[in-house]
C-alpha cells in the first residue's frame, strides 16, 4: 500500500502552524489525583502524578520519555490525549490550546491525536474481530461511509503493518501480542493521524517480536511523517526509536536533550544511575554502577525541594528546599539540577 492510499482520510484541523512553532506544545501541564483518606471528615490526599511538565514535540519527531514505574510517564500521554483532565497547563496543536476545544473542533483533532496503549490484549474489544476494530474509528468519526471502499480500506492497513489480510475475521483471542499490537497500530493509523502517542508499545512483547514492531513504527514514521511521544521505561528501546529523550522522576522532567547526548553526556544524577544500570556490552567490560540509597518519596501530599534530594550523593541544602527548573547548559541540552548553576 502506497502513502496516498492511506492519507486518503485528511482530517479538517486548524490551520497549519508557521514552520517554526511546534506541532505539539506541552506547556506547564500538572495532573493531580484526589484520593480518599477513608477517615470521616478528613480531606483527601493528592497525589502528584506530573507536575509542571514543559515538552515541545516537532513535525516528523520522535520524543522518547523514559523513567522507572510510578514517575508518571504514562499518566502524561493520557492527559496529552485527554484521557485525563488536566489540572492546569495547557496542550497546544499547531498552536490551539486542545484543552479550549468543544464540539467538532475538539473531534478533528482527536483525529490527529491517537494512541497505542501498553496491554495490545486489553485494548482491544474481544467481541470484535480485526476487521471490526480498524474500522470502529472510521465508524465512529462518520469516515468513509461506504461500507465496500471501508473494507478495501481496512484490508491495506492490515497490510501496511505486517498483518495477514486472511485474518480479517479472526477475533484478538487468536492472534499473538506481536500480531495484536499490529493491530492496535493499524486502528491509530486509520485516522491518518499526526501525532501517536505510544505508551509502552513493545514492553509485554517478546524482544525479537519488539524489533519487529520498533521498525515497523520507524517504518510508519519515515512513509507518513507521523511524530511519536514514544514512552517507555527500557533505555534501549527508546535509543533505537528517538530524536530526543526526556527522563522523568516522581513527575518531573529532571533532564531533556538530543537522543545521543543522553548516552554519552548525561548531566543529571538519576539520569547517571539510570544508564549505569545497562549492562555492559561485553563481559569483560568494567562499568561502574551507580546506586541511589534510600526510600523513593511518595508522591502523595506536599512536597518540598528536589525528590530526589533524599537518594541523591550530591544533595545540598539548597536542594531540600528548592525545586530546580530545567535550564539549557549548551547545546539544547536542558537540566534541572543545582550542581549546573
Amino acid at each position: 500500500m502506497t502513502a496516498e492510499t492511506v492519507n486518503k482520510i485528511e482530517p479538517e484541523t486548524a490551520q497549519t502552524a508557521p514552520a517554526d512553532v511546534p506541532l505539539l506544545k506541552i506547556n506547564h501541564l500538572t495532573k493531580e489525583f484526589k484520593l480518599k483518606t477513608g477517615v470521616p471528615f478528613q480531606k483527601p490526599l493528592t497525589l502528584h502524578a506530573v507536575t509542571d511538565v514543559s515538552l515541545e514535540l516537532r513535525a516528523g519527531e520522535t520524543l522518547g520519555v523514559i523513567g522507572e514505574s510510578g514517575c508518571g510517564k504514562s499518566t502524561l500521554g493520557r492527559t496529552i490525549t485527554m484521557l485525563h483532565k488536566a489540572t492546569s497547563g495547557s496542550v497546544e496543536f499547531n498552536g490551539v490550546n486542545i484543552f479550549n476545544l468543544q464540539g467538532q473542533d475538539l473531534v478533528k483533532v482527536r483525529r490527529d491525536i491517537q494512541m497505542v496503549f501498553q496491554d495490545p490484549f486489553s485494548s482491544l474489544d474481544p467481541r470484535k474481530t480485526c476487521g471490526q476494530l480498524i474500522a470502529e474509528p472510521l465508524i465512529v468519526h462518520k469516515l468513509m461511509p461506504d461500507q465496500r471502499e471501508r473494507e478495501k480500506y481496512i484490508l491495506s492497513l492490515m497490510h501496511e503493518v505486517g498483518l495477514d489480510i486472511q485474518h480479517v475475521n479472526r477475533y484478538p483471542h487468536e492472534f499473538s501480542g506481536g500480531q495484536r499490537q499490529r493491530i492496535n497500530v493499524a486502528r491509530a493509523l486509520a485516522l491518518s493521524p499526526k501525532i501517536i502517542v505510544c505508551d509502552e508499545p513493545v514492553s509485554a512483547l517478546d524482544v525479537s517480536i519488539q524489533a519487529q514492531v520498533l521498525n515497523l513504527f520507524n517504518r510508519l514514521q519515515e512513509e507518513h511523517h507521523i511524530s511519536y511521544l514514544f514512552i517507555s521505561h527500557d533505555l534501549a528501546v527508546i535509543k533505537h526509536v528517538s530524536d530526543r529523550i526526556a527522563i522523568m522522576y516522581l513527575g518531573y522532567v529532571v533532564e531533556l536533550c538530543e537522543a545521543a547526548q543522553i548516552y554519552s553526556e548525561p548531566l543529571h544524577p538519576y539520569t547517571k544511575a539510570l544508564l549505569s544500570a545497562i549492562p555492559p556490552e561485553s563481559p569483560f567490560e568494567k562499568k561502574e554502577r551507580i546506586v541511589l540509597e534510600g526510600e523513593i518519596p511518595s508522591p502523595v501530599g506536599d512536597r518540598v525541594g528536589c525528590p530526589l534530594a533524599g537518594r541523591c550523593p550530591y544533595c545540598q541544602d539548597r536542594c531540600k528546599q528548592e525545586m530546580p527548573t530545567l535550564k539549557d547548559h549548551g547545546n539544547n541540552h536542558e537540566v534541572a539540577c543545582f550542581l549546573y548553576e
